[in-house]
């Protein structure tokens, strides 16, 4: 395999596997918190969510960047 493929794969490796274990700790918060409002299960869960987004915004651009060198 060429080192152009390589990165790449490994760029997104990464980025998927932080992203899963966002998930993980999302769905870790919300059952341990089932009785707790809306409001508050939100505050408690808003990192993760920006950290989803950022997590997401990266890989699209890592992505871009990879291709456009290519």
């Amino acid at each position: 395999m060429d080192i152009t493929v390589i990165i790449p794969l490994v760029f997104a490796a990464v980025f998927l596997l932080i992203l899963a274990l966002m998930l993980g700790r999302i769905i870790y918060l919300v059952k341990k918190n089932e009785n707790v409002t809306a409001e508050d299960l939100g505050e408690k869960l808003n990192p993760y969510l920006y950290a989803t987004a950022i997590v997401s915004v990266l890989m699209a651009i890592c992505m871009i960047i990879a291709t456009v060198l290519k």
